[in-house]
């Protein structure tokens, strides 16, 4: 009977020790504030800053092919961030001043995906800019009104420039997100913050939102501090699905999650800015194409047709999880690849409605 007594006094204290121990593997997660905007102790994300500005400076390049004829060397430099090309022509009222840039120890050749298709692109444009006093037609490169296009009415400045929104910006936000979940929390690298905590500011100088950023602000290229690339077009195109404050939201929220170790809110903040990142590359492709049947003139239809083309171009580098099927994707791909006289002489537009009706069974209502 005794021994009974103790088996049973032995199975009550195993239960009370494994129940202890789980207790004690609970993490408790203190409470703790999001700031209004990205202000944190130990951010650092001047590489991402850097590689976007010299985004804005070399595509700001390409637009100088409609008053002259483009210079492949100073392409080739700009590129790959040689031989001094960055002037005070191309960088404007940026944070980082051509001087930084040129001294910059990298290009932004080395942080595209696909550098070798973006190059390509726009080494045509260089070709294309020597057309830049022809009038263009069907088969002809030239000038419709203001703007300069290809043979079959692209204007290949505007594809790299939207492209690199994906092969470039989403591109390293997404890999630099990517990091975190199995980056070290513990260890404060100088003024770079933990590891987890540097990889999130990389994540979100890619962004190119101001700390102070504020949705109710129609930003110019007169701000300094202002967002570029695909953070511009936060408000311009993704107003409707409210891109530029979810992100901006889930970015502070996600930061001050990695600071209290709460990393729950941490990935709903990671899964939330994919998303909405993704969602404002189809908002501008699906309005894009709107425009594309709508606007006023053939320059402008066919501006608007370059621009959504660069976005399907981003879509390749939308996450892993994305809603958006390979074969939806290279039916856009195949919409928009075809010459865009041929799209505009289709008064139905069957085939740009068949884009935005991808877009919308896909990601949900883009615009009102």
């Amino acid at each position: 009977m005794n021994k009974i007594v103790l088996s049973l006094g032995s199975i009550l204290l195993t239960v009370c020790v494994l129940s202890s121990c789980k207790k004690t593997e609970t993490t408790v997660v203190p409470s703790y504030t999001v700031p209004s905007t990205y202000n944190f102790d130990n951010v650092e994300y001047s590489d991402a800053t850097a590689t976007i500005n010299m985004w804005s400076a070399f595509t700001a390049y390409l637009g100088k092919s409609t008053s002259r004829v483009l210079s492949q060397d100073t392409v080739n430099k700009l590129w790959n961030n040689t031989g001094a090309a960055f002037t005070s022509e191309i960088v404007t009222n940026l944070p980082n001043t051509f001087t930084t840039l040129n001294n910059t120890a990298f290009g932004i050749a080395s942080k595209t995906d696909d550098a070798g298709v973006f190059k390509s692109l726009s080494d045509s444009m260089v070709a294309v800019s020597a057309y830049n006093n022809a009038a263009a037609s069907e088969g002809n490169p030239g000038k419709i009104s203001t703007r300069l296009f290809n043979y079959t009415g692209l204007e290949f400045n505007q594809l790299v420039a939207k492209g690199l929104m994906g092969a470039l910006q989403l591109k390293n936000i997404i890999q630099n997100l990517n990091k975190v979940a199995s980056d070290d929390n513990s260890t404060v690298i100088q003024s770079k913050g933990t590891a987890m905590q540097h990889d999130w500011d990389l994540a979100f100088g890619y962004s190119s939102l101001p700390v102070n950023y504020d949705t109710a602000i129609a930003y110019t290229s007169t701000v300094i501090d202002r967002p570029l690339a695909l953070g511009g077009y936060f408000k311009e195109r993704g107003s409707y699905i409210k891109a530029g404050g979810t992100i901006f939201e889930a970015f502070r929220k996600g930061r001050a999650a990695i600071n209290a170790k709460d990393y729950n809110t941490r990935d709903n903040s990671i899964a939330t800015i994919k998303e909405m990142l993704e969602k404002t590359l189809a908002a501008a492709c699906y309005d894009y194409a709107g425009i594309g049947m709508t606007g006023a003139d053939l320059a402008s239809r066919f501006h608007a047709l370059s621009e959504g083309y660069g976005f399907v171009l981003a879509l390749k580098y939308r996450p892993t999880n994305s809603k958006l099927t390979e074969a939806n994707y290279q039916a856009l791909l195949n919409i928009f690849k075809t010459s865009f006289y041929r799209l505009d002489a289709d008064a139905s537009h069957a085939a740009l409605k068949q884009a935005q009706t991808i877009l919308t069974n896909t990601y949900g209502q883009l615009q009102p």
